[in-house]
């Protein structure tokens, strides 16, 4: 009978700690920072991919400014910059028209994902415009959508240098192509639907609001 008590009591312990395990892996993930307030700042590694119908859509340099609205967040919101473009190889303007990306971490098995919001005032969307010999240009118009998935991202650094990256697969991107009237291939021909791509990685750093000192952001 003792015997018996004490494999129950065993038992007993040992499913406590699995729900709790269940537990922990069912709650979402946050973002923490050092101070209550916290200036984001961030920059593509390596080369991110767009992909539309017309062709790659590529950027020398992608840099993000923004902030978490509490402490700790479920997510940050980013505003991006893109320069030294090119679309399907020809140099290209990335206009944000004011949109951000809103970026929601959520609990994985052992990993943080997240989805992705594009978030634009009523009547602006995002533009990726290819200069054109003719009248009409090449233009990729993205509009705002919610729910974009998957991404994963990662602690890196210890203490104030704490970082977080971001790699970044989102599929399922709507978005409408205007073709340009002397464009070769296929940004000569118009296109609307929900198959756009994006592939990259970013690496996001927190800073206080005078931007002169780096303050340690975590998943938590």
């Amino acid at each position: 009978m003792i015997r018996n008590l004490k494999f129950l009591g065993l038992a007993l312990v040992a499913a406590l700690a699995m729900s709790s395990v269940v537990a922990s892996m069912a709650s979402a993930d946050v973002i923490t920072s050092e101070a209550s307030s916290t200036t984001l700042t961030g920059g593509q590694e390596g080369t991110d991919v767009f992909q539309v119908h017309g062709g790659e859509i590529k950027c020398t340099t992608v840099k993000y400014t923004g902030s978490i609205a509490s402490n700790p967040a479920s997510f940050a919101t980013v505003t991006p910059t893109y320069s030294g473009c090119t679309f399907a190889g020809l140099a290209a303007t990335v206009n944000t028209n004011g949109c951000s990306y809103k970026v929601n971490v959520t609990a994985g098995a052992g990993i943080t994902t997240g989805t992705v919001d594009v978030v634009c005032a009523e009547g602006k969307e995002i533009t990726v415009t290819a200069p054109s010999i003719g009248t009409a240009k090449c233009i990729v118009h993205v509009p705002a959508q919610t729910g974009l998935t998957s991404g994963t991202a990662a602690n890196v650094g210890t203490t104030t240098t704490r970082e977080i990256t971001l790699t970044i697969a989102i599929n399922n991107i709507k978005y409408n192509q205007t073709a340009g009237t002397a464009e070769t291939g296929n940004c000569a021909t118009a296109d609307n639907t929900t198959g756009g791509t994006y592939n990259g990685k970013a690496l996001v750093t927190g800073e206080n609001a005078a931007g002169t000192a780096h303050l340690g952001i975590f998943l938590s």
